[in-house]
């Protein structure tokens, strides 16, 4: 984890100062782990331990309980003021602690959602949490153009084909829900869209690697 958006330290500050919240971030979280839980191969009764690697505020955690109402949960990210607003807040679901990749313990499954796009040594950090479960989740935007200003890459099917077998989806990042603000933004502007020589949007997708090392 090198590059300067990744640190403790610019993350301490986005967390203690409640720019994440006001930009969103809470909310987007959830969302997120929303959408996962309806992709993912988890069985609902399982109770093995899973770990949640650059769990942020947290918000994900509520989510992955009432999905797996029998596991047992790890929340880790590396930095201090997150890991201390997730213990107040959600210390009942789940036991936190404050590290990098290196402090990752062995458990059954571990899922990275929207985190290693932000850093540059993506795939050391990937072989590292292989390493460390059976099964790896790892969640990026889907060939993101153009790039959000704090992440690295743009990501496709082909990116982690070096760490071995996986298998792979494509979704929406988010749950899609028809509203009429959707329906007059997105739908109807991109039938003039076209004409002004503008791209047509669509729902923001997400890929979902899945890494599986049962014998």
């Amino acid at each position: 984890m090198t590059d300067n958006k990744n640190t403790s330290e610019y993350w301490d500050k986005r967390f203690g100062t409640g720019d994440w919240s006001d930009e969103g971030g809470r909310d987007q979280t959830r969302k997120y782990a929303e959408t996962l839980v309806e992709h993912w191969s988890i069985e609902p009764d399982f109770a093995g331990t899973v770990l949640d690697f650059g769990c942020a505020l947290g918000e994900a955690i509520p989510v992955y309980k009432a999905a797996l109402p029998k596991a047992r949960f790890i929340g880790l990210d590396h930095s201090g003021d997150a890991v201390g607003k997730c213990r107040t807040a959600y210390g009942d679901l789940a036991e936190f602690r404050q590290g990098d990749h290196s402090a990752v313990p062995e458990v059954d499954v571990i899922i990275a959602s929207h985190i290693l796009e932000h850093v540059t040594d993506d795939l050391e950090i990937a072989r590292t949490l292989l390493a460390r479960c059976r099964d790896l989740y790892i969640v990026v935007p889907y060939r993101e153009d153009p790039l959000w200003h704090e992440h690295v890459r743009s990501y496709d099917e082909a990116r982690y084909d070096d760490l071995g077998p996986c298998r792979w989806q494509v979704y929406d990042k988010e749950p899609f829900k028809l509203t009429w603000s959707v329906f007059v933004h997105m739908h109807l502007k991109n039938l003039l869209r076209p004409l002004f020589g503008k791209k047509v949007v669509r729902p923001a997708k997400a890929i979902m690697y899945h890494f599986s090392r049962h014998d």
